[in-house]
């Protein structure tokens, strides 16, 4: 028996283990992208929905909107965007405030905390394709600051504007006459402060359902292992004391082969002959025992088949036993022991479950040898005779047992027969008998 080392079994465990994790972090990083886009998307069309209300468009463009005045004064070269920040730092203290207000009562219900910014970036003149801005200029934010910034869209505008005095008296107070056509760019970003626990508590299920698959797996890969370990130890177990039972068995079986052989010589008696057949079987029997033991070469031959049959009338002298060699050549090329098994197994099923009158036949057909047992006895019923070939199954009427026997022999015959790459067919009738027909390639 050959034995694999537990460290090959912990080792082969282990990669595929790590491989199954592996592919769960992956689709579980797959799904947590999938969730950071869905939550980002939420959060752009709810700012979809009030940034009217939070960026410089086209419907805040009023000549009395602050910022608009100041972008005016910047084109006109009245002032920079620096000194119109720190003129005017309440208007953009009121517009953040305004606008986190805003921002935090719409995302408060689904638990969102949102950072959000509104970026100047561009306040270009197209006459003479002048940018008034030499940096982008914070026009709104929300008090919590943006640190990874993700940008939601950019968005740019024309303004064409122009102011003219027509009035024919002189105006000392009026301003000069301008015309302005200039494009302005901005840029808004969003950041979902808290995406990573609105994430992992919508993962969390997912997240511990394969956590509970791993421990499941881990758990039952080491049950099984400490299964696997105890039945290979009972294995080893059983092995040694069938070693330790053959090697025991050879002394008396070698005794008796001696005794036998002086027999012999003293007497010429049938009953020493079938002592001496029965002592060989034995030892042939005690050979496959072995562990070292080379398969048997000695081929079954005819007189082997008829001395069986002799040998079991003398035991069984009030059963009727026939035999049919169907053969030209007086031996097969099968194994003595194995052909002997199965004979013997079927006769003698066939005995114990009531069969008067028995015939065995050995015949080649067609490249195939056929072994064929046939009794009278009380028969197999049908739903039985698919279980019969099992290991210690018995046969039971009327919920009992009626003969004796482990339930081994026909079991033996099936692993031989299944050896040679064979088929058993069984035809039985309740009350008339039963017929084995074992079919073996033969060449």
């Amino acid at each position: 028996m050959k034995a694999y080392k537990p460290k090959y079994y912990l080792i082969a465990f282990s990669l595929f283990y790590l491989l199954l994790i592996g592919i769960m972090i992956f689709y579980f990083i797959q799904v947590l992208e999938l969730k950071k886009k869905e939550i980002h998307s939420i959060a752009h069309n709810k700012i979809d929905e009030i940034e009217n209300k939070l960026s410089f468009d086209k419907k805040s463009k009023k000549k009395d909107n602050i910022l608009y005045q100041g972008i005016m004064d910047v084109l006109q070269k009245k002032k920079t965007v620096a000194e119109f920040k720190i003129e005017n730092p309440e208007y953009f203290e009121q517009v953040n405030q305004d606008a986190t207000h805003k921002i935090d009562s719409i995302f408060q219900p689904l638990g969102y905390q949102v950072s959000y910014r509104i970026d100047l970036t561009s306040i270009m003149l197209n006459t003479t394709k002048e940018n008034f801005l030499t940096a982008p200029i914070t026009i709104l934010e929300t008090n919590q600051k943006i640190h990874n910034a993700h940008r939601v869209n950019t968005s740019e505008w024309e303004v064409e504007e122009s102011s003219q005095n027509k009035s024919d008296e002189p105006c000392l107070d009026c301003p000069a006459d301008y015309s302005n056509h200039f494009t302005i760019k901005q840029e808004k970003y969003i950041e979902v402060r808290n995406f990573n626990s609105l994430a992992l508590h919508d993962l969390l299920p997912l997240l511990l359902g394969s956590f509970l698959i791993c421990m499941f797996i881990l758990i039952l890969y080491f049950i099984t292992y400490k299964t696997i370990k105890k039945k290979e130890e009972e294995v080893w177990s059983l092995h040694n004391m069938v070693d330790n039972v053959s090697h025991e068995f050879k002394l008396p079986i070698a005794t008796l082969k001696y005794g036998c052989n002086n027999l012999k010589q003293e007497y010429d008696s049938p009953t020493v002959a079938l002592i001496q057949r029965q002592v060989d079987r034995l030892e042939r029997l005690q050979n496959q025992l072995g562990i070292n033991v080379h398969e048997e070469k000695r081929p079954f031959h005819q007189k082997d088949f008829i001395q069986l049959t002799e040998d079991l009338s003398l035991r069984n002298q009030e059963i009727t036993f026939k035999t049919v060699w169907n053969l030209e050549e007086k031996e097969i090329p099968f194994p003595q022991t194995a052909i002997e098994t199965i004979v013997l197994n079927l006769i003698e099923n066939g005995i114990k479950y009531g069969g008067t009158t028995l015939r065995c036949s050995v015949e080649k057909k067609e490249n195939k040898l056929y072994i064929e047992v046939t009794d009278n006895g009380m028969g197999i019923d049908k739903k039985e005779q698919s279980l019969i070939f099992r290991k210690f199954y018995r046969i039971i009427h009327n919920n009992v047992h009626n003969t004796l026997g482990l339930g081994i022999g026909l079991y033996q015959v099936k692993q031989i027969v299944d050896e040679y790459q064979g088929s058993i067919q069984i035809k039985s009738k309740l009350t008339e008998g039963t017929t084995f027909r074992i079919c073996i390639p033969y060449a």
